[in-house]
């Protein structure tokens, strides 16, 4: 019988107390928690959507429902995430955000995969790619990168 990689959602916002003004952001419209019928979603103590892993099934609602696009499907496999979908330039972004990707591509440069591309000035990982080995998430100098797996510490 054929293994189906697990799925689940994830939000690319760290949220934080400097990060309200960030037009990329979590709006806490709860729009995605309305969404998950398997109340997998909640609001963290920034007021950031985030997600139960255990929880979630991967059916992508709350991807569909999220105004801001700021909700991703993975591979549990990996445990490397982008948590940043901040497209301006790097000196407005670090006004708006303390954790925000600036478009530097140090994690992209870094991989030995070629599995982390920077787009519109932030940073986004291939699942399909990547070999988890958390180069790109060391090297962040923003740490923007997370480790859901809790290995990397910085």
């Amino acid at each position: 019988m054929a293994r189906f990689p697990k799925k689940t959602a994830y939000v690319a916002c760290n949220g934080g107390e400097r990060c309200q003004s960030c037009s990329y952001g979590c709006m806490t419209c709860s729009s995605c928690m309305e969404a998950c019928r398997k109340d997998a979603v909640f609001y963290n103590a920034y007021g950031v959507a985030e997600i139960d892993e255990p929880k979630c099934i991967g059916c992508g609602l709350c991807v569909k429902a999220c105004p801001q696009d700021i909700i991703h499907i993975h591979l549990t496999d990996n445990p490397f995430l982008v948590k940043c979908s901040n497209k301006d330039k790097g000196a407005v972004a670090r006004k708006v955000c303390e954790v925000s990707c600036i478009g530097c591509g140090i994690c992209a440069k870094n991989c030995p995969a070629d599995a982390v591309a920077v787009t519109d000035n932030v940073a986004a990982i291939n699942d399909e790619l990547c070999l988890a080995c958390g180069n790109c998430a060391v090297k962040c100098p923003r740490n923007v990168i997370a480790d859901t797996r809790g290995i990397i510490l910085k």
